[in-house]
């Protein structure tokens, strides 16, 4: 009965891992470039009771098979599988000692293969605990080689148009696989494909796309490649050849009679450079007295009307030929020419009249809006308050008025002279008679003729008397600026208002 009792209890040691606190302890995982060197860690953690380690065994997990790796036992010494004799060792020398210490197996790799990466066991046979075991991880990365390089040896602008990979930038046998990026001015289309290699890297290619013109020559293209955080740039110069850009030059518009030293000069832009130019004059030939010295047209002795004519300059390269042309008219007599200096004086005198107004405008409208805020402001310069007229001062009175108007022709030039419209008028009494009637001079009207008890009042048909009551000095109002009536006008006394 106590033989059964002990073989449980050895079989659920063996089974149930980690009983009674014996654990193996290895990284969750580990990772290393190709070539590099990387340590796989491996501890026997052992509380209590204390157990006999038998033997340590490293493995390879392969498809689900375990192959040997290096083997570590107290009697027998270190043994490593001939795959890995020159690469994998045990780290702790304590292992390599006649009497071992095992608790730390941990074992570095060097020269990292790409068919180094798979899953390692590290197994712990003990007595009486029986075995314990774990796996880690190991990654091997491979950084890629990048390389960048135009597609096609030569690149031609064509007036087709067609878009067209004008660069190729490729990250080869990398692992994982890098990301292409493109930087540059030059508006096009980039095109990546991605390829796996049968050993488990990738390759990866981009194309930049665009359409060749002479606009993109010597334009940069540069290719960034990010692997691993890490980021790698490569460059290249676009060499985009094309057909010439002709202009030609040299004709100013006053060709006159008898001119000299006047010539035409052909003007290329071309990719490769123009290896041929040449000149022809449209429905003629070339004048005799011209000299063709390559690109440039050279018109001796004095100009004729015989040499006037539509010029045509053929520029030509190994891509093709192109022709720019110009018409030359021979007038009688030169144009008149502004020296260049004046034309400066000139401008400048604008610019500083310009200038000048500019600031004299800006002046004026500061210094208005600072009178008008001023003004709206200042409780002292308020607005006229319209005069309140007396209950009697609209009533008519037979043979008077309250108020007497002078002179009409004074009173307007009065009025012109002191600008009606900016001071408005205090009083207005109706007239009566009409203005055409008034009389000439109404101070000089016969005074009235008492007989007894009764006053009679003779006037013409235009003449007017005033009453005969006292009179007073009528003012003119008072005006800023003019303290005395115009020249011309006098003051007239008017009668004093009674009251009952």
């Amino acid at each position: 009965m106590e033989n059964i009792r002990f073989w449980i209890i050895l079989a659920a040691t063996c089974v149930v891992p980690g009983i009674n606190g014996q654990t193996v302890d290895m990284d969750d995982g580990k990772s290393g470039f190709v070539g590099s060197k990387v340590d796989l860690r491996c501890r026997f953690i052992n509380s209590s009771p204390p157990v006999k380690i038998s033997q340590v065994t490293w493995q390879k997990l392969v498809n689900g098979s375990k192959q040997n790796v290096a083997i570590a036992n107290p009697s027998l010494g270190v043994s490593v599988a001939p795959p890995y004799r020159d690469r994998v060792a045990f780290k702790n020398g304590a292992v390599r000692r006649r009497t071992p210490n095992l608790e730390d197996t941990t074992i570095s790799f060097s020269s990292l293969r790409l068919s180094d990466e798979a899953t390692y066991i590290c197994e712990y046979t003990t007595f009486p605990a029986g075995n314990r075991e774990n796996t880690v991880n190991l990654t091997v990365y491979v950084r890629p080689t990048t390389q960048m390089s135009l597609s096609t040896p030569t690149l031609v602008a064509r007036s087709s148009n067609l878009k067209m990979p004008v660069a190729t930038c490729v990250s080869a046998n990398g692992k994982p696989p890098a990301a292409l990026r493109w930087e540059t001015s030059v508006p096009g289309e980039a095109t990546t494909r991605e390829y796996r290699n049968s050993d488990g890297t990738f390759t990866v290619q981009s194309d930049y796309v665009l359409v060749p013109s002479r606009e993109t020559h010597k334009e940069t293209l540069t290719c960034v490649t990010t692997y691993n955080e890490e980021v790698f740039t490569d460059s290249v110069t676009l060499d985009i050849q094309y057909e010439p850009d002709v202009s030609v030059d040299g004709f100013d518009g006053n060709w006159y009679l008898n001119r000299e030293n006047v010539q035409l000069s052909c003007q290329a832009d071309a990719n490769p450079t123009v290896s041929l130019y040449q000149w022809r004059l449209i429905n003629g030939s070339i004048p005799s007295n011209a000299e063709i010295r390559d690109n440039v047209l050279i018109f001796k002795g004095p100009l004729t009307y015989d040499l006037q004519g539509t010029y045509v300059c053929d520029a030509t390269n190994s891509i093709g030929t192109r022709s720019a042309s110009v018409e030359v008219s021979v007038i009688e007599k030169p144009l008149p020419q502004i020296a260049t200096g004046d034309v400066i004086s000139v401008i400048a005198l604008l610019l500083a009249a310009g200038v000048l107004m500019g600031i004299t405008i800006t002046v004026l409208v500061l210094k208005i809006r600072s009178r008008n805020k001023q003004s709206s402001d200042s409780p002292s310069k308020k607005l006229p308050q319209p005069i309140r007229k007396r209950p009697g001062d609209d009533i008519q009175h037979s043979g008077r008025f309250y108020e007497e108007l002078p002179n009409t022709a004074d009173y307007v030039s009065y009025r012109l002279a002191c600008n009606k419209d900016d001071y408005p008028e205090p009083y207005s009494p109706p007239i009566n008679p009409p203005l055409s009637f008034l009389p000439q001079h109404p101070y000089h009207s016969q005074p009235p003729t008492a007989t007894g008890s009764t006053t009679t009042t003779t006037s013409s048909k235009n003449t007017y008397s005033p009453p005969s009551h006292t009179t007073a000095v009528f003012k003119y109002p008072s005006v800023q600026g003019l303290s005395s009536p115009p020249p011309g006008v006098a003051a007239y006394t008017f009668p004093k208002e009674q009251y009952v």
